[in-house]
């Protein structure tokens, strides 16, 4: 399934469909199904959205008229599917789209900035987040896959062995599959053909297209930082409401609830869930510690370097046990604070005239580079500052550098040089105009290339065109081979051409046109299994069948609608 029809369903997901007993007014039905008026104005604004989101701007009134009509052609399609997936008893297990995803990793996650680390893709952080959500959420992904991606190929295995092969079909098949016959291949190339692409033509492609050239805005930055040690002072501050946090979790109070309720007064607490483990797995000293407790109760806070820890030991087996951990950090006062923010100021003053990484060289501390990221959506590790960030990446351009800011997920102050900070909103026309004659140079020798097999197609007597070589093979059958692959679909659609008294198809092959023409052909009487028949069925579709037999279902739905746009 296409891109696009995946991310459409996804957002048609979130309607269909979740009528009430008592439902709003009907906006209109598909094939009898009802649609209410809220449940498509929710898929039409999510629509929308796509939109402005895919080209930096909001429709006009011609475009919010097709949005209207994708909007109802993306509720039909959904209706469509979930209607066969009930049909042919479709369902999909979470643990098939776990291991579905685990082994099949989405491309558009391998580059995601989100399971970066050392600018490189960490599948293991992929995986836990995958699992726990946790520190991505990974619902939406799953959803979509466990909804409609692993169901849409099960459909399309029942589609091709229950509807799609007519028996007058699969009797074709199986005559062809058992025949024998010498097959023409006029393979038609571009190579040679002569074609021109102005400069006028060019300018108009690059205006009418003007929104294919938008720039995605990015930024690229790099920082150091410099621990802030907290005092005794500090940790003590911290104790209390750990204390006060140790209390609260052994009367019954639940982690999230106390996170939730301090959040505003405390600054840093983090709950992480570690799941099962295998208890010889634990370390020793949290594995002593939960000896001497019941499930469902914690440790005593720990201190470690930046604050205190508690350990809640939530159910334990023979070899397992479920726990979780509370991170409290100690948070420095004013006077813990100051010597390490002097010393960025330092750093800070001598980047302005050396740069960014030798002056965190001379000082001793640590530099890192980040990816080039999304300033809409900035993904930098540093949470607690990012809202500070953007103000400031904003106004700032190449070589900008940033008085410090404290972060308290680090416990330290940052030090952040810009590199790159790309504003323009359009590629110029110099900028593409290459592409742009190679993208319509390549159209144009497509389309002369489809003429010239048309041309010979409907007068095969004439000589041949230069661009067309001849491939001549003898005596030859479905499972014949040509330049080490199959010859399955060229000899199926020139013997079905032949049967039907139809010009030869043309088929494409990797930039190149084949028409495939059958002579002396000699049909026997040999069984052929219904497993061959399905097999050559499959592999004669077209790559795109799926979709098409979506549009063929939607084209002949019953849409009724009650409503304008």
């Amino acid at each position: 399934m296409n891109k696009l029809l995946c991310l459409s369903l996804a957002i048609v997901t979130l309607l269909l469909f979740s009528c009430a007993v008592n439902e709003p007014a009907s906006a209109g039905s598909v094939n009898g199904k009802s649609i209410s008026k809220d449940d498509f104005y929710s898929s039409y604004r999510g629509h929308y959205t796509m939109f402005s989101y895919q080209n930096g701007r909001i429709p006009d009134n011609n475009e919010k008229q097709s949005i209207f009509s994708e909007t109802w052609v993306n509720i039909t399609r959904s209706l469509i599917l979930r209607n066969y997936y009930q049909k042919y008893k479709i369902s999909t297990t979470m643990r098939e789209v776990i291991d579905t995803l685990s082994t099949s990793i989405p491309q558009h996650v391998k580059v995601s900035q989100a399971f970066a680390k050392n600018g490189k893709f960490d599948k293991n952080l992929y995986l836990q987040s995958l699992l726990t959500d946790r520190p991505e959420n990974m619902s939406a992904l799953r959803k979509q896959y466990q909804e409609y991606l692993i169901p849409n190929q099960k459909l399309q295995a029942k589609l091709i062995e229950r509807e799609l092969i007519s028996k007058q079909e699969a009797a074709q098949i199986g005559k062809i599959l058992a025949s024998k016959a010498d097959i023409t291949l006029n393979v038609f190339s571009a190579t040679g053909l002569d074609e021109s692409i102005s400069d006028n033509e060019i300018s108009a492609y690059y205006q009418a297209y003007l929104p294919k050239y938008r720039l995605k805005p990015y930024t690229r930055f790099a920082y150091c930082t410099v621990p802030v040690i907290p005092d005794e002072e500090d940790y003590l501050q911290s104790k209390i409401i750990a204390d006060s946090i140790y209390t609260q979790l052994n009367s019954g109070a639940t982690a999230e609830e106390i996170i939730h309720a301090r959040a505003d007064k405390t600054g840093m607490l983090s709950l992480i869930d570690h799941g099962y483990q295998k208890s010889a797995d634990i370390p020793a000293e949290i594995q002593n510690q939960f000896l001497n407790i019941v499930d469902g109760t914690c440790t005593s806070p720990q201190r470690e370097d930046k604050g205190w820890i508690i350990y809640q030991k939530v159910q334990s087996t023979k070899t397992l046990t479920l726990y979780r951990s509370i991170r409290i950090q100690s948070l420095p006062r004013s006077s813990s604070l100051a010597e390490p923010e002097t010393t960025a100021k330092r750093i800070m003053d001598l980047a302005m005239s050396i740069g960014l990484k030798n002056a965190a060289e001379e000082f001793g501390v640590s530099y890192l580079e980040t990816q080039r990221l999304d300033p809409d959506s900035l993904a930098f590790e540093v949470r607690d500052v990012v809202g500070m960030l953007n103000k400031k990446l904003k106004a700032a351009t190449a070589g900008s550098i940033f008085e410090p800011m404290y972060s308290a997920d680090l416990a330290a102050w940052l030090v952040i040089e810009v590199i790159e900070n790309q504003t323009k909103l359009y590629q110029s026309l110099d900028e593409v105009r290459s592409a742009i004659h190679t993208e319509l140079s390549g159209e144009r020798l497509k389309d002369m290339n489809k003429l010239s097999a048309r041309e010979w197609i409907a007068n095969p007597n004439k000589q041949a065109p230069n661009n067309m070589q001849v491939v001549a093979m003898k005596n030859v059958n479905a499972y014949s081979s040509w330049e080490n692959q199959p010859l399955t679909n060229y000899y199926y659609q020139a013997l079905k051409a032949h049967l039907a008294n139809t010009p030869p198809p043309i088929i494409e092959l990797e930039g190149k046109l084949v028409v495939p023409v059958s002579s002396n052909q000699q049909f026997s009487k040999d069984k052929v299994s219904a497993a061959q028949i399905r097999d050559t069925y499959i592999k004669t579709l077209p790559p795109d069948w799926f979709n098409q037999w979506l549009d063929t279902q939607v084209k002949h739905a019953k849409v009724v609608i009650n409503i304008s746009r």
